[in-house]
C-alpha cells in the first residue's frame, strides 16, 4: 500500500500526487497546508533568477 498526498502547486495551480519518494513528502504529510512548488516551476524560477544575475553583454 503506497501512501500518496495530493497537493496543489502554488505557482501554476496544477494538482500533484506526492508519494513517499518525493523530498517534500514528510512536510506535506505533517501539515497539508505547507507551500508546495512543483519541479517545473522550481526550475523555471531558478533559471530566471540565474539569468537576472548574469552581467549584461556589451553591445
Amino acid at each position: 500500500m503506497s501512501v500518496i498526498v495530493e497537493t496543489r502547486c502554488m505557482m501554476c495551480g496544477k494538482k500533484y500526487q506526492v508519494d513517499k519518494e518525493h523530498p517534500d513528502f514528510k512536510k506535506l504529510e505533517a501539515n497539508p497546508s505547507v507551500t508546495f512548488i512543483c519541479d517545473i516551476c522550481n526550475y523555471r524560477i531558478r533559471h530566471e533568477s540565474e539569468e537576472k544575475q548574469k552581467e549584461p553583454k556589451p553591445m
